[in-house]
């Protein structure tokens, strides 16, 4: 009785692995979204994902949003203080010196060395109006190249490249307080976007709130989530995913069903000569939990393989933690959508299969 449930998959091999194969695509499908769910999460909000900061203070009207608040901040008195720092982001572009060819970026100004971006000490050692960018624009632009704002016309030097620094799908262009400064006309026309301070601290959020009336603390994660399109984007294909896993349910437990219905007589057999409808079951499972481990695993290895040849410019991150959640949580799928089958099991009679009934 033990090997009955790999005789029977032995036997039976077209429609096992028919099963298999159901559910390795759709395996497959569900990772492949998350990995594109992950890749546009970070391609869309890196910036903000990557900054070690807590929380950040932003004005009320601007309802969550970083790119719609503005403050006129005093630098001196808010830098002084360490665990606050400002923040400027503005998209804008930038383009090679003597050409017309202008690359779309986002402008973000922090104080070099601060918690926001300790990478950035690299402006503070070039000084003058340098650039830091993110890594995407290393294959247009090298190190040491002389770049122009294209809205100001003022020439920036490019003293490095940052890695996952990206904003509303826009590489980031990471530059100093007095660049900022420079490049909005002067320190009196100059706005920032936000206060980031990077840990709890009641008192400093009181003392900013204070200084500066009509805002509000938000999270970063609140903040992330207003990010332009972020939540529209990460709805929607956590939305396909969820139809994936239910389509996916109702697929393996219609086959399970059929396939109990097609060897009912089989089943009536093996009871009148002693089996049990636990140990039957029992079987049905284990046949279930083997399809479902082999086919999860292959769609895993799919996936990470799929990875490697897709071009760099489609965002695919293959995250190992959430590619876990989602193979059990299939596998618990697996599992329920074959108790369905359970009741013919159960209803199986041997007195029918053996041709006894009067």
């Amino acid at each position: 009785m033990y090997l009955l449930p790999f005789k029977e998959m032995t036997f039976f091999k077209v429609r096992y692995l028919l099963i298999s194969f159901i559910l390795f695509f759709v395996a497959i499908l569900v990772f492949v979204i998350s990995g594109l769910a992950n890749g546009l999460s970070m391609n869309n909000a890196s910036a903000i994902i990557n900054m070690p900061v807590h929380s950040i203070y932003l004005q009320k009207s601007a309802e969550g949003r970083i790119d719609r608040s503005h403050f006129t901040l005093d630098l001196e008195k808010l830098t002084a203080k360490s665990e606050a720092q400002p923040i400027g982001i503005q998209m804008g572009a930038i383009s090679k010196v003597n050409s017309e060819d202008k690359l779309d970026i986002t402008f973000m100004s922090v104080k070099p060395g601060s918690f926001l971006k300790p990478d950035s000490k690299s402006l503070e050692i070039n000084g003058g109006n340098s650039v830091l960018l993110d890594r995407s624009l290393s294959r247009t632009i090298k190190k040491g190249m002389i770049v122009k704002d294209a809205r100001s016309g003022i020439s920036l030097k490019v003293v490095g490249f940052l890695d996952d620094q990206t904003f509303s799908h826009t590489p980031i262009a990471l530059i100093s307080l007095d660049t900022w400064e420079e490049l909005a006309g002067g320190s009196n026309k100059s706005e920032y976007n936000g206060i980031a301070i990077n840990k709890t601290d009641l008192g400093l959020e009181k003392s900013i709130s204070s200084l500066y009336k009509d805002g509000e603390w938000v999270k970063k994660d609140q903040v992330v989530k207003g990010i332009p399109g972020y939540s529209a984007e990460q709805n929607s294909l956590y939305m396909m995913l969820s139809f994936l896993i239910v389509i996916a349910l109702f697929v393996l437990a219609a086959f399970f069903y059929i396939m109990t219905i097609q060897k009912t007589v089989q089943l009536g057999i093996l009871k009148a000569i002693g089996a049990t409808s636990s140990q039957l079951v029992k079987s049905t499972i284990f046949q279930v939990i083997m399809l479902s481990i082999v086919s999860i695993a292959a769609a895993v290895a799919f996936t990470k393989g799929f990875m490697s040849i897709l071009p760099d410019d489609i965002p695919f991150i293959f995250d190992f933690v959430q590619m876990a959640k989602f193979s059990g949580l299939l596998f618990i799928v697996s599992i329920f959508g074959s108790l369905l089958s359970v009741f013919n099991i159960v209803k199986a009679d041997p007195i029918q299969a053996m041709g006894r009934v009067e």
